[in-house]
C-alpha cells in the first residue's frame, strides 16, 4: 500500500471538522433564549404605550371601578379638548379639570445697559376627573390610546359592593314593614295622646331612617353605573425666552448738590466705622509694640568695641 490517506479516512476527519466548527446545543440554547428575552422586550415597548382599564370579574359580584393614568402627551390643550368632547360624546361628565403652567429654571442675563434677556422653563399639566358609563369605558380608552405618547402609569380600582347593597335593600323592606304595621297600630288602636306621639315620633325616626338607605342606595348605583377616571396628562417642556428693555432711570437722578451732601455724610459714617474699627483691634497695637520692645532688648546686635 501506498502512503495516499483511504476514503474512510477522509470522510471521519471532514465529519470531525464540521462537528467542532459548528455551534454546539448549549449554544443553540442561549442564541434562542437570547432571541426570546429581545422579541419580549419588543413587545413591552409595543404595549408600554397602550391603555387598558378591563378586568375579569364574578358574574354574581357588583363592582365599582375607579381608574387613575398619567401619560405624556404632544399637546396638552388640545388634547383636554378632546377629552372634553369625548367624554360628553359618550355620555360623561367632568367633575374635575385643572389646566396649569409651572415656570422652573428661570434665568436673567443683561445684554446691556437698558436690557435683558429672560429664560424660563414652561411645563404644562392638566389633571382631569371624568365619570363615564361603564358601557362606553372601552369606548373611550380606545379613542385615549391615540393620544399617548408615553404611559407612565395605570392603576385600577374596584370596590365589591354587593353585600353593602343586599344590608341596605333588607332594611329597607323592614323598616317598610314596620312603618306599615305601626300606621295601622295607630289608625285603630285607641290611645292616649301622649302615647300616640310618641309612637309618630319612632315612626318618624324610622322613616328617617330608610330615606337615608334610600340615598345610599341610590349613591352606590351610581357609583356601579358609572366608572372614575382621573387622568393626569403633560408635555415636554420647552423653553420661553423675552427681551426686556429696563426703564431708563437718568431723568431720576438727584440734583448735584445733593448727591455732594450725601457723599459727604457716607464719608463721615465710614471714617466713624473706620475708628471704631482701629479700637476693636487695639490688640493687635499691644502685641506689636511688645514685640518690637522684646526684640530691642534681646536680640539687638551688639556694637563692636
Amino acid at each position: 500500500m501506498t502512503g495516499k490517506p483511504s476514503l474512510i479516512s477522509i470522510t471521519i476527519f471532514l465529519s470531525v471538522l464540521a462537528t467542532s466548527c459548528g455551534p454546539s446545543a448549549s449554544e443553540k440554547e442561549k442564541n434562542r433564549i437570547a432571541d426570546s428575552i429581545v422579541s419580549g422586550n419588543s413587545l413591552t415597548r409595543q404595549n408600554n404605550n397602550t391603555l387598558d382599564l378591563s378586568t375579569n370579574t364574578q358574574d354574581n359580584k357588583r363592582f365599582s371601578k375607579t381608574a387613575e393614568t398619567k401619560f405624556l402627551v404632544n399637546d396638552v390643550r388640545k388634547t383636554s379638548e378632546k377629552i372634553e368632547d369625548l367624554t360628553a360624546k359618550y355620555s360623561g361628565y367632568i367633575i374635575y379639570s385643572n389646566l396649569r403652567n409651572s415656570e422652573s429654571n428661570n434665568s436673567r442675563i443683561e445684554i446691556s445697559r437698558d436690557s435683558v434677556i429672560i429664560s424660563k422653563k414652561i411645563i404644562v399639566e392638566n389633571d382631569i376627573t371624568v365619570r363615564i358609563p361603564n358601557e362606553n369605558m372601552d369606548s373611550l380608552v380606545r379613542e385615549l390610546n391615540k393620544m399617548i405618547v408615553f404611559l407612565d402609569y395605570r392603576i385600577v380600582k374596584l370596590d365589591d359592593l354587593s353585600f353593602k347593597l343586599l344590608a341596605n335593600q333588607k332594611a329597607s323592606k323592614r323598616l317598610k314593614k314596620y312603618e306599615l304595621r305601626q300606621t295601622t297600630h295607630i289608625n285603630t288602636k285607641k290611645s292616649k295622646l301622649k302615647e300616640t306621639v310618641m309612637a309618630e315620633e319612632t315612626m318618624l325616626n324610622r322613616q328617617t331612617q330608610a330615606d337615608t338607605l334610600q340615598v345610599q342606595n341610590l349613591a352606590m348605583e351610581d357609583q356601579l353605573n358609572y366608572c372614575t377616571l382621573t387622568i393626569f396628562i403633560y408635555q415636554k417642556p420647552f423653553y420661553y425666552t423675552e427681551t426686556q428693555v429696563l426703564q431708563n432711570t437718568d431723568s431720576f437722578r438727584q440734583n448735584l448738590f445733593i448727591r455732594i451732601i450725601d457723599a459727604m455724610v457716607d464719608g463721615w459714617i465710614i471714617f466713624e466705622s473706620f475708628i471704631v474699627f482701629l479700637f476693636r483691634i487695639w490688640w493687635f497695637f499691644v502685641f506689636t509694640v511688645g514685640g518690637i520692645m522684646i526684640y530691642k532688648i534681646w536680640f539687638k546686635p551688639k556694637k563692636k568695641q
